[in-house]
């Protein structure tokens, strides 16, 4: 299971830092488009790994896939999904700015008696 997880890391971080090279080279935007950019950023989900959850602050830690941990406050549906995930757990947080605005669990996909039948 933990060289899976791993597995899974690695790929994870080697596709964003594929991604930021990409993003690295582009050229620049115009000035008020980066200005409008920084304050609507789009939405983007990542799967993490729960350090903390504190429904009462409403906000989560999470250790992201190059395994910095980031603090997000949650918003919207993502509240009510405070209460439900522990430290430990992995999930899939949609990620805006320093908001969490959707939050659900990651269903462990293989199992003991999966691998055995493989």
């Amino acid at each position: 299971m933990k060289k899976i997880v791993l597995a899974l890391a690695v790929a994870v971080a080697t596709a964003a830092a594929a991604n930021a090279q990409t993003a690295a080279t582009k050229a620049p935007a115009a000035k008020p488009a980066q200005t409008k950019a920084a304050h609507t950023e789009k939405a983007a989900p990542m799967k993490a790994e729960v350090v903390s959850a504190d429904p009462t602050a409403k906000t989560i830690t999470v250790k992201d896939a190059s395994g910095s941990n980031v603090t997000l406050t949650a918003t919207g549906s993502a509240v009510a999904e405070l209460s439900k995930v522990k430290a430990g757990d992995w999930v899939m947080v949609t990620k805006a700015e320093n908001n969490a605005t959707h939050i659900s669990k990651v269903k462990e996909t293989t199992s003991k008696a999966h691998k055995e039948k493989k």
